[in-house]
């Protein structure tokens, strides 16, 4: 199976340029952006192919709320990390993670981590004579 990629959207080239960088340098498979429409047109042909989208909440013409909104739409089991420097945000933001910046890169790199270890564990039934047991574990 092909390793999914993480999407990283901030209209910030440096914050870009110094995520791409940590996250990659981790072993992660990365995609920037640094405008939110491109970001929804490329990545709304190609959404299967993501794991984790990591946005700023303000950006010009579509802030990462409504960005991140509409991609979720298109694949619900899409991990979302919603970033702003602001203390509250204008909106229900219950369904994704929120951090705020700035951020150390240890911390953004063990958020991703814990993240995506949470998306990789299921639960599994086994049966075991004639008894169910469930088992946690990484796929």
């Amino acid at each position: 199976m092909i390793a999914k990629a993480i999407a990283i959207i901030d209209d910030e080239v440096d914050l870009v340029n110094l995520f791409h960088e940590a996250l990659e340098k981790n072993g992660f498979k990365v995609c920037t952006f640094i405008d939110s429409i491109q970001a929804f047109n490329t990545l709304e042909k190609k959404i299967q192919e993501y794991r984790l989208i990591l946005s700023d909440f303000r950006m010009p013409n579509l802030n990462g709320y409504e960005l991140c909104t509409k991609l979720t739409q298109l694949n619900p089991e899409l991990e979302v990390i919603l970033m702003s420097a602001y203390d509250s945000l204008e909106c229900d933001t219950s369904k994704f993670t929120i951090i705020k910046k700035p951020i150390l890169i240890a911390q953004l790199l063990q958020i991703v981590r814990d993240i995506l270890a949470r998306e990789n564990t299921h639960t599994i039934k086994v049966k075991c004579k004639h008894k169910h047991t469930q088992i946690q574990g990484h796929l």
